[in-house]
């Protein structure tokens, strides 16, 4: 492939690893000099950041991230709230023995698996979006059936197929992926320290509200005028229909608010945008400066972004520190210099964020928008063997092994919690009573993980 259409088809999203390796093959043999390393370094992200740029840093990020993290919240009170009243729900509504929902449970368990693992490649494929309001549509039948059938048809037509189809693509970490293209490296941990506090205490309330319903609601029942309606609610379907009820806004929302995007600060970019972008850099050699540098690893479409909290609320919040904040652009190099100088890291200026985002494409959009001018990228299969080489990838390196196996390593201590969650609350309530407050037993642990 020639050089100059790896650049267009690069600006465009459309090289894959192996143009990536033309490229580094051919700096190797001189063509391309590493004559400007000292530019990428300049404009790599800082050591050091105090507690509170942190917090403003993540703060400033694009809305979008907002939308996810309330999505997170949303799916994990959905999918935790009906896994707790699961065991109890169908031995009492439908007269299960134990030894038939144990079996029922357990089958569920494969075959989330396996449309987990083909969950996986199909964000890869399609998107964050399209996977969740797809998944979420297929959730809102399998939570309808589950909240208002009546028949075990129902119920195994839920659990067997319209749950692994829809809240199993949910719970393999989308929002997670939209997340992390929605940071910054300085960003990201706090970010997901947030994520991970809002799941616990998502599940922890829905702990708490199905015990307050056990406690203070009542049988009511609706009669056949009312159709497939009709019927005797307890309070542990009356809690699953309160499920079906977030099922829905959470389907609106994504629906609505969520987009495909990725978000990039100049200041603090992924190491493998920077090495991906190097070679562009390097051949420019002495006249590079950075409108260029950015224009190669900007991507066109790129737009100032909305923050989730405007920096005029923020300098309400942090007067202190944004008394003696410069302006990023001008006076940037004695922010820095004041920044070093300072012992105290509260007085430390404020490194206002330049936020960026784009729409994030993915490999059935680059396979609409191959120019016509690259025959050899218009094979149809394009995108599912671009995600097979990633794949394999991955699992040529060393750490992905050692990850998998530490994971089958500690998979019986996974499946204690698991299992915990799904048989602790009918033991206590069969060695104790209906009388004690059953969930909100368990939601201990989750409180305690926030």
């Amino acid at each position: 492939m020639q050089l100059s259409t790896i650049d267009s088809n690069r600006r465009n999203g459309y090289i894959d690893s192996e143009d990536e390796a033309d490229v580094s093959e051919s700096r190797q043999r001189g063509e391309y000099p590493d004559t400007n390393q000292d530019h990428i370094k300049s404009r790599s992200r800082p050591a050091f950041i105090s507690g509170y740029e942190s917090i403003v840093r993540f703060l400033l990020l694009p809305r979008q991230a907002g939308v996810v993290l309330l999505l997170e919240f949303l799916n994990s009170f959905r999918s935790f709230g009906l896994r707790i009243v699961i065991y109890n729900y169908i031995t009492n509504e439908y007269g299960i023995t134990d030894t038939q929902a144990g079996k029922i449970l357990g089958i569920k368990g494969v075959v989330d698996i396996i449309f987990g693992l083909l969950g996986s490649i199909l964000v890869d494929i399609m998107g964050v979006r399209k996977v969740s309001v797809l998944a979420l549509s297929i959730a809102m039948i399998g939570r309808t059936l589950v909240a208002f059938g009546r028949n075990r048809m129902s119920l195994f037509f839920a659990l067997y197929f319209f749950s692994p189809c829809g809240d199993s693509l949910l719970a393999i970490g989308i929002y997670r992926v939209a997340l992390k293209k929605l940071t910054t490296p300085l960003t990201r941990p706090l970010a997901f320290a947030v994520s991970y506090a809002a799941w616990n205490l998502s599940s922890a309330l829905a702990d708490v509200v199905v015990d307050k319903m056990r406690n203070s609601v009542s049988d009511f029942e609706l009669d056949e005028s009312y159709g497939w309606l009709s019927g005797v609610y307890t309070p542990i379907r009356q809690f699953i229909v309160v499920t079906w009820v977030f099922v829905i806004i959470t389907f609106f929302i994504a629906f609505c608010f969520l987009r495909d995007e990725t978000v990039i600060d100049l200041d603090d970019i992924d190491d493998y945008d920077t090495s991906s972008q190097t070679c562009q850099e390097n051949r420019g050699g002495a006249d590079n400066n950075d409108a260029r540098w950015m224009n190669s690893v900007v991507p066109h479409d790129a737009t100032p972004s909305i923050p989730m909290i405007s920096r005029r609320i923020l300098k309400k919040w942090f007067p202190k520190q944004f008394t003696m904040v410069h302006s990023h652009e001008d006076e940037e190099a004695d922010q820095r210099q004041m920044n070093v100088n300072d012992p105290d890291p509260t007085n430390r200026l404020i490194s206002l964020p330049n936020y960026k985002v784009y729409r994030t494409k993915y490999a059935y959009e680059s396979q609409e928008q191959v120019p016509t001018s690259v025959p050899a990228l218009r094979n149809p299969c394009r995108g599912l063997l671009k995600v097979i080489k990633q794949i394999i990838t991955i699992l040529m390196i060393q750490n992905t092994w050692k990850v998998l196996i530490f994971g089958f390593a500690s998979f019986t201590v996974v499946m204690q919690w698991t299992a915990s969650e799904i048989v602790l609350p009918p033991f206590l309530e069969r060695r104790y009573g209906e009388s004690i407050p059953i969930y909100t037993i368990q939601s201990i642990n989750l409180f305690g993980c926030l």
